[in-house]
């Protein structure tokens, strides 16, 4: 009796075009001449003896047998994946900061598991759900840029109880036993404001995503603070942390607030701030002669755009390589304390202010 599992290709039309025995742990041990839990110990990288892993392997690669991940790290807590999860990967800086997580943990070991959230609590909710059962060494779990996600940190802590650490990237800790990585908003914001503030400009609109995330709490903290240090009244008609970081928002907020005859533009990040320049000369304005703008992130269009955009350099690379190394501390046990990493940015000045 032989332990293959026998599968069978079906088309469309239910047609069957195919079958093939797929080759089991079982079928491996009985060439091998070995128990299936000798076998299962070559694949979780238990004791065996050199001679008998050599030979195991061998028959492994000539069967061409690909183990079921489930399979083989079933007595494991955590398997070699990391997961990933970003609220939009339309947002240029967000494939970046995939690309240096994903080559990090490759170079360490790890495979990487990307869930896209859509700005969404359900579609988050369901991603940490499959990372826990795919039984993933750690998550990282990038700025929230739509609906205020505070809601699932009690499944945060649960998985962090269950022996999953988690790194917040740019995120409200809220209390949870979590590492935070995260670029200063508040001074970045604070040195962007008080750049336009010494150029001349003296009624500056600020447009951000939700009022609740942590981003723009921050951001609008720097902007307020810049205000306050020269004396400068802060028009509250002007400043405007509604809907999304993105085009389409940062287009219809400038729409409305240049109506207020401002002079300067501050946008919370450089999707709103294209959306802004976009708008401000299609209302028959010009950038920067008659309204400057000011972004947030540095991310590739921000040079491309034109005129090309002043804005505040978030150093993406030096936040996703630090916030690897913690991660992979903690999944090591090497690390006892969490600690929140402010990175300090520095403002690019180009053509739009």
């Amino acid at each position: 009796m032989t332990n293959s599992v026998k599968c069978f290709i079906i088309t469309r039309d239910r047609n069957i075009v195919m079958d093939y025995k797929m080759v089991t742990i079982y079928d491996i041990a009985k060439k091998a001449k070995v128990s299936s839990a000798t076998v299962s110990r070559v694949l979780n990288g238990g004791s065996v003896s050199p001679s008998t892993k050599e030979r195991i392997m061998r028959i492994i690669e000539k069967e061409g047998y690909t183990p079921d991940s489930n399979a083989i790290y079933l007595k494991r807590a955590k398997t070699k994946k990391i997961g990933l999860i970003v609220p939009d990967i339309s947002n240029p800086g967000y494939p970046e900061t995939v690309k240096v997580i994903h080559d990090i943990m490759k170079s360490k070991g790890y495979h990487l598991i990307l869930g896209n959230t859509y700005r969404n609590i359900e579609e988050e909710k369901s991603i940490l759900e499959i990372m826990q059962r795919e039984r993933v060494a750690g998550i990282i779990v990038a700025t929230c840029e739509g609906e205020d996600d505070r809601i699932l940190y009690p499944l945060f802590k649960r998985l962090i109880e269950n022996g999953i650490p988690v790194v917040f990237m740019g995120k409200k800790k809220e209390r949870l036993p979590v590492d935070i990585i995260s670029v200063n908003n508040f001074t970045g914001a604070f040195k962007m404001t008080d750049y336009l503030l010494r150029t001349g400009k003296k009624k500056i609109g600020f447009i951000a995503g939700r009022k609740s995330l942590r981003a723009t709490e921050e951001r609008l903290a720097g902007y307020i603070e810049a205000h306050k240090k020269r004396g400068m009244k802060i028009h509250s008609e002007i400043v405007i942390c509604e809907g999304e970081y993105t085009i389409e928002f940062g287009k219809k907020w400038t729409e409305k607030i240049i109506k207020e005859k401002v002079d300067a533009i501050f946008c919370g990040n450089d999707l709103m701030a294209i959306g802004a320049i976009n708008k401000i000369e299609a209302s028959g304005f010009k950038v920067p002669e008659d309204i400057a703008v000011a972004g947030f992130d540095d991310i590739f269009l921000a040079t491309l755009v034109k005129p090309s955009l002043t804005t505040v350099h978030q150093p993406l690379e030096k936040i996703a390589s630090i916030g690897c190394e913690r991660l992979i501390g903690w999944i090591k046990r090497k690390l006892k304390e969490n600690e929140e990493i402010l990175i300090e940015p520095e403002i690019i000045i180009r053509e739009s202010a």
